[in-house]
């Protein structure tokens, strides 16, 4: 039995590492359980907004946006490959393939990525990027790329497309989370 495991052992372990499979824990940023914008900015200043125990749903007309500081209590996505956004899309046929949620994120250093689902169909998705391939780059902070273990703002959107401002759109946030893994080495 010692010998099997000495030769386990031997056969995982290169030059003093031992290798050990350890995937990142999935971190959840908001369920948006209850969920409070700390700011609203047009047209989310005049929408419609129900918070509710399972989703934060926004009836407006137009491109809108809010801000939500997410620093306490600490998130740490270090090791998570992907950003992972359940969402539900409702509104008039002229909005289907128009609308487009937005979440940027924003670390302790300033670094700031937007990740971008353009022109989305009505219904239900769950939508993925890798965290590391955001649609836009927005700003650099003092360290390169996007600091998981220090997020601290973010700011939900959406962008309408040219259904614009000719109807009402509802956009129900339902979980927003970092998912994925990564190896890691031990000594």
């Amino acid at each position: 039995m010692n010998k099997t495991i000495n030769s386990l052992i031997a056969a995982v372990s290169v030059g003093g590492f031992l290798i050990v499979q350890q995937a990142a824990a999935d971190v959840t940023i908001t369920s948006f359980e209850n969920f409070k914008s700390d700011a609203l900015y047009p047209a989310w200043d005049k929408a419609t907004i129900n918070s509710t125990p399972t989703n934060y749903v926004i009836t407006a007309t137009g491109y809108g946006s809010n801000y939500k500081y997410i620093g306490y209590p600490h998130l740490d996505g270090t090791g998570c490959t992907t950003l992972d956004l359940d969402v539900t899309l409702s509104g008039p046929a002229a909005a289907d393939g128009l609308l487009g949620p937005i979440v940027t994120l924003i670390d302790a250093d300033g670094t700031t990525y937007s990740y971008c689902w353009y022109g989305q169909t009505l219904g239900h998705h769950v939508l993925t990027m890798p965290i590391n391939e955001p649609t836009i780059k927005d700003k650099a902070g003092t360290v390169p790329g996007l600091d998981l273990a220090n997020l601290q703002h973010m700011h939900l959107k959406v962008d309408p497309s040219h259904f614009g401002k000719s109807g009402a759109y509802t956009i129900a946030w339902n979980k927003l989370s970092l998912t994925g893994g990564a190896t890691s080495a031990k000594p």
